[in-house]
């Protein structure tokens, strides 16, 4: 009895020192930002305690999605819960702020610095909510500011791309996927390097390799390659001597910078979608999923290499 009273007073002890955990949940918060409201999600894992600080992995969705309809895509909160972080899953604007988004007829779009999309566009300063969001999330919640990871698809992998390339110590790594680099018109002189992985499908019909002419429900384009701004991208962040080839797996072609954390992933015949992920349109709109890809765990399993390498 004596030992089962030890035992139990250093539980006691222990939970006190790190604070109650909570159930898993979803909270949901607003800012404005120039005069715009803007929303985004928190999921907690069950872990969570106020008393630890947890790293942060930002999720942006695509063009026309929600932050809340990518969760069940990408299964980042079932991810979170595995390894113990915080996801956030904000959510870019639409046309008509008091209706409820649409796909087709009130899509969310990200103004990822391409100059394309609708025109109310214009205003949008994607990359000062994002920071702006960054301060609001860390006084209410126990954040590792060290350990702030972005990832986004399609038309929010080009806003993680732009928002690493301006705001590039807020963010410890990042992980665009299937969303192409727009260079901004001027960027911070003196800038930290971002460890990148960029995951890309080589059958995607809307940002193809060698570029094109794409059309989608917001119009008609002529793709630069895709590679080509990932060159750019690649120069700016510093990786001396290029991406050459590296070990994959079967399926995948690899590429790696020697001088810095940076991966490149060309999935043999991977269409427009989040490798391994719950598709949200059928193969004859956005292509298929050769499934030789769990984009999820593989980026996390970079992010955390990346932070263990930073302690």
């Amino acid at each position: 009895m004596k030992l089962l009273n030890v035992v139990v007073s250093a539980a006691l002890l222990l939970a006190l020192a790190t604070g109650p955990a909570c159930a898993a949940r979803l909270d949901t918060h607003s800012l404005v930002v120039d005069g715009r409201t803007r929303t985004y999600n928190v999921y907690l894992p069950s872990s969570y305690s106020s008393k630890q600080p947890l790293p942060v992995v930002i999720m942006l969705h695509g063009a026309g999605a929600t932050g809340t309809g990518v969760i069940g895509e990408t299964a980042w909160d079932k991810k979170a819960d595995r390894q113990g972080f915080l996801v956030v899953f904000p959510d870019a604007v639409r046309s008509d702020p008091t209706s409820p988004p649409g796909f087709l007829t009130n899509p969310q779009l990200w103004n990822d610095g391409s100059g394309r999309g609708q025109s109310f566009l214009g205003g949008v300063d994607d990359v000062k909510f994002l920071n702006i969001m960054l301060a609001d999330l860390a006084k209410k919640y126990a954040v590792d500011t060290k350990a702030v990871f972005l990832t986004g698809f399609s038309n929010g992998a080009s806003l993680a791309f732009r928002a690493a390339a301006l705001l590039p110590d807020k963010f410890a790594a990042i992980a665009p996927v299937a969303g192409p680099y727009w260079p901004p018109q001027s960027t911070p002189s003196h800038r930290p390097r971002v460890p990148t992985l960029f995951i890309a499908g080589t059958a995607d019909p809307y940002n193809p390799l060698g570029g094109g002419p794409i059309s989608h429900p917001w119009g008609t384009f002529t793709q630069p390659p895709l590679l080509d701004g990932l060159r750019e991208w690649t120069v700016l962040n510093g990786c001396d001597n290029g991406l050459v080839p590296a070990a994959g797996r079967q399926g995948i072609r690899s590429l790696a910078c020697a001088t810095l954390p940076m991966r490149v992933y060309l999935v043999e015949g991977l269409g427009h979608l989040w490798p391994g992920g719950t598709p949200q349109f059928p193969a004859s709109y956005i292509g298929t999923d050769p499934g030789t890809m769990p984009a999820t765990d593989v980026i996390w399993e970079f992010f955390a290499a990346v932070r263990a390498q930073s302690r």
